[in-house]
């Protein structure tokens, strides 16, 4: 269990240590951030300069959430019709795409003009360059730029380079044609008549093109952008947003489309009085034609039987037959009624029609509510009354609802259940009705037998007169009775105005401007400027096989690693001796500590210095070893081992022609090669003529005499040999010291390399091994392990020292 939490710690440590490691480059790679923030928000700046501007244009609505002309008391709790869900109502048919549509089309925005610009194009509404008349009878290519050149003597050019949708097919439109101004223009693909203002001058850069608009894509679009809220604070308020270049269009557009909206609510409240107006001339047409016959028929019979007034007795029959008479038609309309509503119940269809007819065409009558209110017949039943009522609300409720909600929805789910057990109930409650006023028909029918018996008892003359008189004043009572139901509900509708009202107009001086917005654009660039930089390092850190900390090397290999040379910040080849307490000279002593610990039980100590490709410093780390070796009053000797590309002469600059080449072909002895340097203690030996078979010189036991030679005169034998990788020599020449250090380069050696040295080591061609860390930044988590804190460390370390003359020398910094 124990070794299992170890497991686990160790991971997590490993992952904050790669955490570290990334944070640490990204900030050791500060400047490419800066860089590409800076480019970043230079492109946000020229983005937002460039770009056409954008203003929002808004409107605001005032909505009467209660119906008056439909209102029921005793309405079900089955529905929620609290003022929230009705103002949702309202906001649906605002984004509703028939008002959208009907809108764009009154105001008859069938082309649009452009003026071409660097970045985005400039809409042209009112104040486009040239007039468009399109011909009604043709449909041309919609979305279509049509670029409009002036030419010389009434001439024009139109050309077009788009690809464009024709019957189902993509294909790439292009053609530069000629036409005149006021003359129709015509090909395959358009027909219409171009017009020129007079005078009008345009600049040889100034570019305008037109396009013939797609009404119901523009509706879609303009659905899209519009943006209708509700007051959060006045519930009954409604705002109306949309942003756009051209602000004059948006104004126009949100005007015109509360103007529609004001003509839905009114047509939607004035269809219960239109509805009672038409079933009302529906029944006035036979009563008129009825009341004119049975007038003249009067008139006509007593001019001619020379009557005037009828008798005693016949007065009271026909009074008590046209009371019975009056009745029976009541009655008969009543039945009538409920016949009528009981065959519009029956019509299933009814529930989904609306729907249907006003996306055919927005400005159709709407046939769904035929019923009018029993009131108007004479129909007196507080239940009857109150489900047709609630019925013709919950109609148009799921009218208004079908603008914003599809038929899945559950507030249209639940608006369709509410309808269906409001019929229900109507059906019910109508039975009943239907069956009591065919009853009340025929009681009135045995009582009119019983007054016509009496009635034929009286002469001839009288009864024909009384039957006369008794239609006209029947018909007559009727029509009356009708015309006065008919002025209420006309009187109604006049009085009807719309529940909402336009509260505040959109209007050009009130447009806000919101964009581009320039710092956001900035802001935004510099975020993406330094993306860009931030995953290309988290890319290289994630795939790169480089060396990037300590850390990574002791994870790849077991072979100890002794010491961490910084990086040498100074053009100093020697920093050891010329910047004794600078960070890296005490990185080397470091590394001499450790070393005199390792190597305490050899007396003689020969230390070989290996790398495994070119360019990992090894030259560098002989020397400055050697020389904080001799630092201390050790004899060192320092070996230029590496006979192919030599530095060491270079360095300590000797013209001398004698090396160890030359010792191991028995051209010099050892006193010969050997050459005396600037810091006490330390001599070394250059590698001499470059021979042409270096490793066989190593090989022919002249090499080994050379080192037992050297082990007698200094203290440590500093071995400078050739990378391992390439050539044969670094190994040979290492055979023959106490240990090998192996040197890695932070951000240039690879990881591939760490195995390379492992395989090495555990063939045993080298004895024992050991790894150096090279060229380290001192940025990394390894830092404070191996040097402290950097607050510590100031003070410590200096990057400059004093001369023997006591003056101060600044560094130089490569």
């Amino acid at each position: 269990m124990s070794a299992t939490n170890e497991l686990i710690e160790n991971m997590v440590l490993e992952e904050k240590n790669r955490v570290r490691e990334f944070l640490n480059k990204l900030l050791s790679k500060w400047y490419w951030f800066v860089l590409f923030g800076f480019l970043g928000g230079a492109a946000g700046f020229g983005l937002s300069h460039f770009s056409q501007p954008s203003y929002r244009v808004e409107s605001m609505l005032l909505v009467q959430t209660e119906s008056k002309s439909m209102r029921v008391e005793n309405f079900s709790d089955d529905y929620d019709q609290n003022t929230k869900t009705n103002i949702k109502d309202h906001i649906g048919v605002l984004k509703s795409y028939s008002l959208t549509l009907q809108a764009l089309q009154n105001l008859s925005w069938n082309v649009s003009w452009f003026k071409k610009g660097w970045i985005s194009d400039e809409g042209l509404y009112k104040k486009e360059p040239f007039g468009v008349e399109d011909y009604e009878d043709y449909v041309n290519l919609p979305s279509v730029p049509l670029l409009v050149s002036v030419l010389p003597n009434d001439n024009y050019s139109v050309e077009v380079d788009a690809e464009v949708e024709i019957q189902g097919s993509v294909q790439n439109l292009v053609f530069k044609e000629f036409g005149k101004w006021g003359k129709p223009f015509e090909n395959e693909f358009f027909r219409f008549v171009l017009t020129k203002p007079e005078g009008l001058e345009i600049a040889e850069y100034e570019k305008y093109y037109f396009q013939f608009n797609n009404m119901e894509e523009m509706a879609l679009d303009y659905i899209k952008k519009l943006q209708v809220k509700q007051d959060q604070v006045k519930g009954n308020l409604i705002n109306l947003q949309i942003d756009g270049s051209e602000p004059a269009r948006e104004v126009a557009f949100l005007n015109e489309l509360s103007r529609v909206f004001l003509e839905f609510c009114l047509r939607e409240k004035n269809r219960t009085s239109e509805n009672t107006v038409r079933f009302i001339d529906s029944q006035l047409e036979g009563i008129v034609d009825s009341l004119r016959q049975a007038g003249l028929s009067f008139s006509d019979f007593r001019s001619r039987n020379h009557m005037v007034n009828l008798s005693q007795e016949a007065s009271l029959v026909m009074e008590r037959l046209e009371d019975l008479e009056a009745q029976r038609s009541r009655a008969e309309i009543k039945l009538e009624y409920y016949q009528n509503l009981r065959r519009y119940l029956s019509d299933t269809r009814h529930i989904k029609h609306v729907e249907a007819n006003l996306k055919r065409n927005f400005e159709t009558e709407n046939e769904e509510v035929k019923v009018v209110a029993p009131s108007v017949v004479g129909i007196t039943d507080p239940t009857l009354n109150a489900l047709v009522l609630k019925l013709s609300e919950l109609n148009g409720k799921r009218r208004v609802l079908s603008y914003s909600v599809k038929e899945k929805n559950p507030s249209m789910l639940q608006l369709d259940r509410e309808i269906r057990h409001t019929r229900q109930s109507l059906e019910e409650n109508l039975e009943n009705l239907l069956n009591n006023a065919e009853i009340e028909t025929k009681s009135l029918d045995k009582r009119m037998q019983k007054i016509n018996t009496q009635l034929a008892k009286l002469p001839k003359t009288e009864q024909k007169l009384i039957n006369i008189k008794r239609r006209f004043d029947l018909n007559n009572e009727l029509y009356t009775f009708l015309l006065k139901k008919r002025a209420g509900a006309a009187i109604t509708k006049a009085g009807n105005v719309s529940d909402s009202q336009v509260l505040d107009p959109a209007r050009i001086i009130t447009a806000e401007k919101v964009g581009p917005r320039t710092g956001l654009n900035v802001v935004l660039g510099i975020l993406a400027g330094c993306l860009l930089p931030f995953f290309v390092l988290k890319l290289n850190f994630h795939f790169s096989r480089t060396i990037r900390t300590r850390n990574e090397v002791e994870r790849a290999t077991s072979i100890p690693v002794i010491g961490t040379i910084m990086h040498n910040r100074f053009r100093k080849e020697v920093p050891v001796i010329e910047r004794p307490r600078s960070g890296i000279t005490e990185s080397f002593r470091c590394l001499r500590t450790n070393l005199e610990y390792l190597l305490k039980e050899n007396s003689q100590k020969v230390i070989s210095v290996l790398s495994t490709i070119p360019g990992e410093g090894k030259s560098f780390t002989c020397i400055n070893l050697a020389a904080i070796l001799a630092m201390k009053n050790e004899k060192v000797l320092l070996v230029g081992a590496d006979m192919r590309r030599p530095r060491l002469k270079d360095v300590f600059k000797n013209s001398g022609t004698h090396g160890l080449s030359s010792y191991l072909t028995s051209q010099h002895s050892f006193e010969e090669v050997l050459c005396s340097t600037n810091v006490e203690n330390l001599s070394f030996v250059p590698a001499g003529p470059l021979p042409s078979n270096p490793a066989e010189l190593l090989a022919n036991g002249k090499f080994e005499k050379f080192i037992s030679e050297a082990r007698s005169r200094f203290d440590y034998i500093i071995l400078d040999s050739a990378p391992i990788s390439l050539v044969t020599d670094g190994i040979l020449a290492a055979r023959h010291a106490n240990s090998c250090l192996f040197l890695v380069r932070q951000g240039y050696s690879s990881k591939d390399q760490i195995k390379l040295i492992n395989e090495v080591a555990e063939q045993g061609a080298v004895s024992k091994v050991m790894l150096v860390l090279n060229d380290f930044k001192g940025n990394g988590s390894d830092s404070n392990y191996m040097f402290g804190k950097r607050g510590y460390r100031k003070g410590y370390y200096s990057d400059h020292h004093k001369d023997f003359d006591g003056k101060v020398q600044e560094s130089s910094v490569n």
